[in-house]
Formats: C-alpha cells, sequence, structure tokens
C-alpha cells in the first residue's frame, strides 16, 4: 500500500548534477541543431486539432519558434524541425547517448517507473483476457532492446507462472542496432517505423503501448492514425507522456532555465500534451479516453530543486515544507490530476 507521506526524490532516477550535465548538452545539442538545419524547417497547423490559426510566444532559448493555438490552446513547437535535422539530432547528438546510458541502468535497477508502467500494461492485458480468452497479443512501439517487454514477461511469469494468459510479446523501433542488443528469444522485434509496419501490417494487435514517444514527433496524428490501423476493433492504445498543465511544468514557466525538466524542448519535445488537450485529441483520431490519471511522483521534488529559479511565491514556498508535508502535498497533486506525468488508456473506435 502506497504511504501518502512518501517523499520521492528525482535523484533516485539520476543526480543532480548528472541532470545538470544532461541538461547543459540537451541545451549545446538543441543550438547547434538549430543554427545547421534552420532554413529546413516548416511551418505545420496545429498538431492536436489541425487549426491553422495561432499565436507565436516567446522563443526556446531565443531560436526555436513556440506557437499557442487559437482554437484549442495547446503548444507546440512551429516552424517543426524537418526530418533531415531530427535524424541528425537522434543519431548523431552527444546528450542522446547521455540519456539511452541513463534509461539502460534504470532498466537495470528496476526503478519504480518501470515497475508502475509494467503493472499498468498488466492490469490492461488481464482485462482484456476477460473478453479475449485466446493468445494476447502486444506490440510496444519504440521498444528499443526490448527491455520493457522482456520485464512484462518476467512479471507474467513470476506473478502467474504464465498460467493466467498466452501472450504474444513484440517491439518496433527504428533503431537497428538498439534492436540488435535483445537478449530474449520470448519476444519479437522488428527494425522499421510504425509507418512501415502499418502499411505492411500481418496482423492486428490487441494492445499497443508506448512511453515518452509521442511528445517527440512531427507528427503525432499520424502515430495514432497508424496505431489504429494496427489495434483490433475495441483494442486498447496504453501511453504515457508530458502533462503541461503540471505542477512542475506550471511552477517553472515556459522557457526559463529549467534544470531537468521541459515539456517544450526542441528538437526532442515538439508537442506539448496535457489533460485539457488529450480527450480531443483521442476522438479526433478514432479513439475513446478510457482512463487519464496523472501518477508523477516528483513534481514537488523538482520545484523544490529548481526553486532558485521560480519567481512565483506560491509555488516557491513548496521548497519550504517539510518531508512529510511534500509527500502529501505530491499525492494531492497525482489524486486531482496535476501532476506533470501523465498516463492514457484509450480504446479504438470506427
Amino acid at each position: 500500500m502506497l504511504d501518502i507521506f512518501t517523499y520521492h526524490k528525482f535523484s533516485e532516477n539520476r543526480s543532480e548534477n548528472l541532470a545538470r550535465s544532461i541538461y547543459n548538452q540537451r541545451i549545446s545539442d538543441s543550438l547547434h541543431i538549430y543554427k545547421e538545419h534552420k532554413d529546413s524547417f516548416k511551418e505545420r497547423n496545429c498538431p492536436f486539432c489541425d487549426s491553422s490559426v495561432y499565436d507565436s510566444i516567446d522563443k526556446f532559448q531565443e531560436s526555436y519558434g513556440v506557437s499557442k493555438c487559437k482554437r484549442c490552446s495547446s503548444t507546440f513547437v512551429n516552424p517543426v524541425p524537418s526530418i533531415a535535422a531530427l535524424e541528425d539530432y537522434y543519431n548523431n547528438c552527444k546528450c542522446n547517448h547521455m540519456l539511452q546510458d541513463l534509461y539502460r541502468n534504470r532498466n537495470k535497477i528496476k526503478n519504480y517507473i518501470i515497475n508502475d508502467r509494467v503493472k499498468e500494461a498488466a492490469k490492461c492485458i488481464l482485462n482484456i483476457s476477460k473478453k479475449n480468452k485466446g493468445k494476447i497479443s502486444v506490440l510496444e512501439v519504440g521498444c528499443g532492446s526490448g527491455a520493457f517487454l522482456s520485464q512484462l514477461r518476467n512479471y507474467f511469469e513470476v506473478s502467474y507462472n504464465n498460467d493466467v494468459v498466452d501472450i504474444e510479446y513484440n517491439g518496433i523501433d527504428i533503431d537497428c542496432h538498439a534492436i540488435s542488443k535483445c537478449v530474449s528469444k520470448h519476444i519479437n522485434l522488428d527494425c522499421c517505423s510504425i509507418e512501415e509496419y502499418s502499411d505492411n501490417k500481418s496482423k492486428e494487435y490487441d494492445l499497443i503501448f508506448h512511453f515518452e514517444l509521442i511528445e517527440h514527433l512531427k507528427d503525432p496524428a499520424l502515430l495514432m492514425q497508424k496505431t489504429h490501423n494496427l489495434l483490433k476493433d475495441e483494442g486498447v492504445l496504453l501511453f504515457t507522456t508530458q502533462n503541461s498543465n503540471g505542477l512542475e511544468m506550471m511552477a517553472s514557466n515556459y522557457n526559463s532555465y529549467r534544470i531537468l525538466a521541459h515539456s517544450i524542448f526542441p528538437p526532442m519535445h515538439l508537442n506539448a500534451f496535457s489533460t485539457t488537450n488529450i480527450l480531443h485529441f483521442a476522438l479526433r483520431n478514432g479513439f475513446n479516453l478510457r482512463d487519464l490519471t496523472t501518477p508523477g511522483r516528483l513534481d514537488v521534488d523538482m520545484v523544490t530543486i529548481t526553486s532558485d529559479f521560480i519567481k512565483d511565491k506560491v509555488f516557491k514556498e513548496i521548497s519550504n515544507l517539510d518531508k512529510k508535508n511534500k509527500g502529501l502535498l505530491q499525492n494531492v497533486i497525482s489524486k486531482l490530476m496535476c501532476s506533470s506525468h501523465m498516463q492514457c488508456v484509450l480504446t479504438k473506435h470506427n
């Protein structure tokens, strides 16, 4: 049972020094990509509602343009970096190697973030199995080396001895090097984009999931459409992303020098999802919203760590709370859908 006074610290995931190093490298790489590729950037409509009417707001690091939609109030990078710019960033920039090393280490220590995702995916599978007595097929988009799929399989093996439900584990990723690192014989991985996979589909899936992916994409609606095509009727989509209406995001203010996390941070984070725009986005792309939560645990600690950069006195005062009240506040924030980490469970409709 979760202790409502438990206060989780960011240092459980990475040290503050490492976080600062990654942040500084991300800024350096971001500005490098802008300088090298800015002439290839293209204007786009709102990626959430497709409106062409938007206002320009403060630029990111006085470089990347950022727009706010007049119809749905969503925020997004605009003009958006080209495919060539994004490939250069993800393949060649140092910050991504630093982040990959961090994620690999986090997987090794069975970090609670990973454990929470495993349990949520398992819950979705068990719910599906109540209606579908046959084999359950799952697909992870952006699976890397298959670490999460392996942990999900291990969860069912340890908790249920793989007897409760028969599951087929599948994953895709555009990083062929990461795919080659897979050591499990029990999961099926393909090196391809979801566009290629969907266009050449040979089967449909009961459950598709992806984590911290959709905010990175030039065209998040395309991901939703291809996912829709790969799901069975009433199939389930589970994903996580940032909530730009969350405490940490709101307290830190757009484009201030936040040390540890951002909602908009080009060319990595291009779209600011929120509890406000996710319902319309889901419906527009053929999904019903079944469950929406903000199970984040780090907002209060993030605000505490970055308090020197926060101007609002109310938010700034959070850093002066004792540990017990910080833990309680974090749990209240999550219950009120105000954490900066968002988890969505959608079902396909036709």
